[in-house]
């Protein structure tokens, strides 16, 4: 047992103490959320939010009637022009002194009507809002999409084709589009009616408050005070904010506003009380974590851990954030896999891996052609890719072989030299589908939809919620499939003098293994892999993308791997896997979370830039650089 300094256990002592305060605190103001001591704080915000709303009218009106009687007497007394401004200005000076709405004291009015009108008008607000959501919803599913308008007409942006790292799965419809016909149901009519008809109630309780406010103040103060008391998806995080937004704060005071800030902040104060135990545990066991982790994998996951804090702190939604971070594992995973052969056969990092993505790329577009669909489209992008894979890898295996030593300078050349060929191939390929040709002139589109083909299968596929995230099961499975099958192959007796050929190949040309034999297989199944991979990927990201698209792919797929612990000489499926999280992970997290941080700012693409080319870097130097002789 590993003796702690007193210092340290001083310090963590008082560190759990704290955790455990603040965890009673955040677990306590959770399970009072729904409860009557929440009601009952959200509705003294909500009614003195109420009444600021209308005391502003009520001064108002009361700063315009001062003026106009000030304008009246000096016109009366026929005074200058000069002297007429003069005296309205004061009269407006002394009408806002002598009246002020910054401080409402509940207690000096009769709240009761007021406060009865208002949950009467909730009740209402919220059977229109949900009537109109399912109305809406309803509607969209009744459009039926042109399938040659899910393909772009012009490119996608510079920043989407780089890399294809940019998630643009999840990105929202245009719903105000597609909305434009949308008429209200007679339902909606119905129950508007009856929101106007809760809101008149309303006025009426308010001008016992404020006699002096019109009709037409009222009317001009209805949009903000109904989207006051209720907003679709209502929960007491997002009522009480706004409460406080509009002026609702004062209303508590003392152990109430207390008891509302722990309701309120309740989740944050577990977030906070388990961020503390994690430090605890990283100051406590800091060696071990490292020894056995190492400081990259300690220093990302640790950062991916603060992430999600951040995140949960920040109100984001950490269950679609997570959703995503899986989906991005899947759909990227046989790529990153596709550096183990590489590793393993001697020609070390796969930086020629879009070699393998064009293959891949190429059996997308045939399926396209044909106007193949679903399974069988995949099956057959999949079958097809992997037959050019294998013909470009072992070419590619072959000038390898010749340039021993060299290799991840010469696959970095010629994977970057490919793609810059590919892209003049994609201006005279004879393709002849109106999906994938420009509408006038010649060569095929930046951006390709998979819409008609095989959008989504394997993200769809046996998927289901659990606490409110979605996990793409068949995404994962095919992954998990795709490396069990790589497992197996490790442990035949090719993979094993594949293996013996990479790690020694003196050793093994000895024991008379075909060395150069060896490092083709690997080659040419690092390539197959590619192909698979883009595929895979182009099923979830929705776009089969060209021209440069492909040329980073190889980093992205290094870098991933490297943060799982792999080396330039030496990788396993477990890297693999770990890698894929956690570049991935930080990547999907670490990019929302900047742009919440730091809004219009480029500092998320920065990261992603730091993280994939720091991480080559580190395991560059870490292992010399050198490769195996």
């Amino acid at each position: 047992m590993r003796k702690v300094p007193m210092i340290k256990k001083i310090f963590l002592f008082l560190i759990a103490g704290v955790s455990l305060l603040l965890l009673i605190a955040g677990v306590a103001g959770v399970l009072l959320r729904g409860g009557e001591k929440a009601r009952e704080s959200l509705s003294a915000l909500r009614l003195e939010a109420t009444l600021r709303i209308t005391g502003k009218g009520a001064m108002q009106a009361y700063v315009d009637a001062a003026k106009k009687e000030a304008s009246d007497r000096a016109r009366a007394e026929k005074k200058t022009m000069s002297e007429l401004r003069e005296a309205v200005s004061k009269a407006e000076q002394d009408a806002l002194a002598s009246m002020s709405f910054d401080d409402v004291d509940i207690s000096m009015i009769d709240a009761a009507p007021v406060t009865r009108a208002i949950d009467s008008l909730i009740q209402a607000r919220m059977a229109y809002v949900n009537e109109e959501a399912a109305a809406q919803q309803a509607y969209l599913a009744q459009l039926t999409p042109d399938p040659m308008e899910s393909s772009p007409q012009e490119p996608l942006p510079d920043e989407l084709g780089e890399g294809m790292i940019e998630d643009i799965q999840a990105q929202p419809a245009d719903l105000t589009k597609k909305l434009e016909g949308f008429q209200p149901t007679a339902e909606m009519l119905r129950l508007q009616a009856e929101v106007d008809d809760r809101y008149a109630g309303l006025t009426q309780a308010l001008s016992l408050v404020y006699p002096n406010l019109s009709g037409d103040v009222f009317a001009m103060f209805k949009p903000a005070i109904t989207s006051l008391v209720y907003m679709y998806g209502d929960t007491y995080e997002s009522a009480y904010d706004r409460m406080l937004t509009s002026g609702g704060g004062p209303g508590l005071s003392g152990l109430d506003a207390l008891i509302a800030r722990v309701i309120r902040n309740g989740d944050d104060l577990i977030y906070l009380a388990v961020s503390l135990v994690i430090v605890c545990m990283v100051v406590l066991y800091n060696k071990p974590l490292i020894k056995k982790l190492g400081p990259p994998r300690l220093i990302i996951g640790s950062f991916f851990v603060l992430l999600c804090l951040i995140s949960l702190l920040f109100d984001m939604n950490l269950q679609a954030l997570l959703s995503n971070t899986l989906v991005r594992v899947g759909m990227n995973g046989v790529l990153v896999l596709a550096m183990v052969p590489a590793i393993k056969c001697g020609i070390s990092l796969n930086l020629g891996l879009p070699i393998g993505v064009i293959a891949g790329l190429l059996g997308g577009l045939l399926c396209i052609e044909y106007r193949l669909t679903g399974w069988v489209g995949f099956a057959f992008s999949i079958a097809v890719g992997s037959a050019i894979a294998a013909l470009f890898g072992y070419l590619y295996g072959l000038l390898l072989n010749r340039l021993k030593g060299s290799e991840m300078a010469v696959t970095t050349y010629v994977g970057y030299s490919f793609v810059s060929l590919m892209c003049i191939a994609w201006l005279v390929l004879p393709f002849q589908s109106l999906e994938l040709r420009w509408p006038m002139g010649g060569g095929l589109r930046n951006s390709l939809s998979t819409s008609t083909s095989f959008l989504r299968l394997l993200d769809n596929f046996l998927a289901f919620n659990v606490l409110g995230m979605k996990v793409p099961t068949g995404l994962l499975l095919f992954m998990g499939l795709c490396c069990y099958l790589v497992w197996l192959f490790f442990r035949s007796k090719t993979g094993s003098a594949m293996q013996a050929a990479g790690s020694n190949p003196r050793f093994a040309q000895a024991a008379g293994i075909n060395v150069d034999r060896m490092r083709i297989i690997g080659t040419v199944l690092s390539t197959v892999l590619g192909a698979v991979g883009i595929i895979v990927y182009n099923q979830s990201f929705g776009f089969i993308q060209l021209y440069n698209a492909p040329r980073a792919m190889g980093f992205i797929a290094a870098s991933a791997v490297l943060i799982g612990g792999a080396s330039t000489s030496k990788a396993a499926i477990s890297n693999v896997l770990i890698g894929s999280f956690l570049f991935f992970g930080v990547l999907t997290l670490g990019m929302p979370v900047a742009n919440t941080l730091l809004p219009q700012s480029m500092i998320s693409e920065t990261i992603r830039i730091l993280i994939s080319n720091g991480i080559i870097l580190y395991a560059l130097t870490k292992s010399g650089g050198g490769t195996r002789g």
